[in-house]
């Protein structure tokens, strides 16, 4: 029995009455009870670590909640270790555990970043406050964890690059939204981008990052929350923060507005020096490959077009600004 089941049927010492709700994701149960919601990974293997493992299970499940609650204090509230007694779970000191699971506080899911924006709710202040808080937190998510990931930050500008131009293998599973030749022309214009700009032409400050899909992006009347932040794998904990702020960019202008997206722009150029605006093209681009065969792999197929069509849209605007630099250099170097 595993404690994802032992929940399931109520053998957990102090959970033996009936639950008010389980979600169920592929990698965990959520179970809701009251203003407290208990979270249990299931016990399988993935490719980024195998949760059937003890000992990587303890590592993985550890981590995900401390990443967590450094970006959401008032949301991850506790680890607690269990171990199997009979045919139930109690709870024990850490050294003689055998699992464990997180106890969260119960918010409100459904003013995540895509549902205030269908509905229109979202605000430029609101905004504001996603970048402040954002990048707040992300200064301190880069002091706890920076110096287990400093091979990956050594590598710089190399470890951008090829978090950029990984993301057109997954997008080429898309086949029913991106053609081959959709991803070749997205190719050249992303590698155009990187060998052009003279943001790449110097050293990037890069950052230890989280996971800002809109669902986990919380709109709270408290303030902004974060939920399931810690990206799976090393490699995508490394990145340069702005690269987060067009993530987020690229959600608000397909379902928004592109001039609502602005603000973010705005309120990070107000901490940060701003990159060039070929940077900004570069990583919506980036992030809509991430975003089209995941919306197809979650059933949202009607979004997965609406991500893809804007995704052409940047993919015309990025040929047409390469051409421009080709002109340009041209013009310079008949002077």
């Amino acid at each position: 029995m595993s404690l994802s089941d032992a929940f399931t049927q109520h053998r957990v010492e102090g959970f033996e009455t009936p639950h008010d709700h389980v979600i169920e994701t592929v990698l965990s149960k959520l179970f809701v009870r009251g203003d407290t919601v208990v979270k249990a990974y299931k016990h399988r293997e993935a490719d980024f670590a195998d949760l059937t493992h003890q000992e990587t299970r303890r590592k993985y499940v550890s981590e995900d909640f401390f990443w967590n609650q450094q970006m959401s204090p008032a949301v991850y509230l506790e680890l607690r270790p269990v171990r199997k007694k009979e045919n139930q779970f109690v709870h024990v000191a850490d050294e003689h555990a055998e699992d464990w699971y997180q106890v969260m506080k119960r918010v409100d899911t459904r003013r995540d970043l895509h549902r205030m924006l269908t509905q229109e709710l979202l605000t430029r202040e609101d905004l504001r406050s996603y970048i402040e808080t954002l990048m707040l937190r992300l200064q301190e998510l880069h002091f706890a964890h920076a110096p287990s990931l400093e091979h990956i930050l050594a590598r710089g500008n190399q470890h951008v690059r090829d978090e950029v131009l990984g993301t057109l293998d997954w997008a080429s599973t898309a086949v029913d939204y991106l053609s081959s030749e959709d991803i070749a022309r997205l190719r050249k214009v992303l590698e155009g981008i990187i060998d052009t700009s003279s943001y790449f032409a110097q050293e990037i400050q890069l950052s230890v990052v989280v996971d800002v899909n809109g669902e986990n992006i919380l709109f709270l009347p408290e303030g902004v929350s974060f939920i399931d932040v810690m990206p799976p794998k090393d490699t995508w904990r490394i990145h340069d923060p702005y690269f987060l702020v067009a993530r987020t960019s690229a959600d608000v202008t397909a379902l928004g507005s592109r001039e609502l997206a602005n603000e973010l722009h705005v309120a990070y150029s107000a901490l940060r020096e701003l990159p060039p605006k070929e940077i900004r093209l570069l990583y919506e681009m980036t992030a809509l490959l991430i975003q089209v065969p995941y919306r197809i792999m979650i059933g949202e197929h009607d979004r997965a077009l609406c991500y893809a069509t804007l995704l052409r849209s940047y993919m015309r605007e990025g040929e047409e600004f390469l051409n421009f630099v080709d002109e340009s250099d041209n013009t310079q170097t008949s002077q």
